[in-house]
């Protein structure tokens, strides 16, 4: 028995063809690029939240790392069970679905599934928009379309997507409990886990270039945060 339980076939044969496409566009939702994106624009567009954002930064980079580390550590085969045959797309779908659908490199645990938890988890917890209740089902059901279609894509098994959440959960506790310890600076105690976790990933990795790539991300984005918040804090003993 694989570490998909039996039952990633079953749940391909759930999608029909034509749907293809649409899953590899849903699962962008949890790809690097968006979360960026995503955490970047909260920052950007929501002042009142900004303090929280960027703790969020910090914590998405130590999840970037985390993924990275254990990816390495396990170092498990992804399935190879595509949901479409490539040569039954055509041009344009075909390119676009080998850029959102699939994947290579480990498969142990889901990137996406941790990234997700973290990311839509962290902002269901920080953001002030809605209700607790309602950030919180809209992150589970971002989470849950997420990881299901890294199972219905062929590119992780039952077993990655669950742990991959486990962790994101995992992390996203004991994140918020150390970052609560200091409310006055949840920011740098952000960082600083974001760091210790580079710090593994540098090592259980040796020194890999994705892990190097996140670590110096994250030293940069840091001085880059704490630089316009003594801008601000300037600013504001002159006014």
């Amino acid at each position: 028995m694989s570490r998909g339980i039996g039952v990633l076939p079953q749940i391909q044969e759930l999608v029909p063809e034509w749907a293809a496409l649409l899953v590899a566009l849903l699962t962008q939702l949890g790809d690097v690029w968006f979360l960026v994106l995503l955490v970047g624009v909260v920052y950007w567009l929501r002042p009142d939240d900004r303090e929280d954002a960027a703790v969020l930064v910090g914590l998405m980079l130590a999840g970037f790392s985390l993924v990275t580390a254990l990816k390495y550590a396990f170092a498990l085969p992804r399935p190879g069970q595509p949901l479409a045959e490539l040569e039954a797309l055509g041009p344009l779908a075909r390119s676009l679905y080998e850029a959102t659908g699939t994947a290579d490199g480990y498969g142990f645990p889901s990137g996406h599934a941790v990234l997700t938890t973290v990311v839509y988890g962290g902002l269901a917890r920080r953001l002030s928009i809605g209700t607790a209740r309602q950030r919180a089902a809209a992150a589970a059901t971002v989470v849950s379309l997420v990881s299901a279609s890294r199972i219905a894509l062929g590119v992780h098994y039952l077993v990655d997507v669950v742990a991959g959440v486990a962790v994101g959960v995992t992390f996203l506790v004991v994140a918020n409990r150390l970052t609560a310890r200091y409310p006055t600076d949840q920011q740098t105690v952000a960082f600083a886990i974001a760091v210790a976790v580079g710090v593994v990933a540098l090592a259980t990795s040796g020194a890999a270039i994705d892990a190097v790539l996140i670590f110096v991300a994250t030293l940069v984005v840091f001085g880059g945060l704490q630089f316009v918040r003594g801008g601000r804090d300037r600013s504001s003993a002159r006014g």
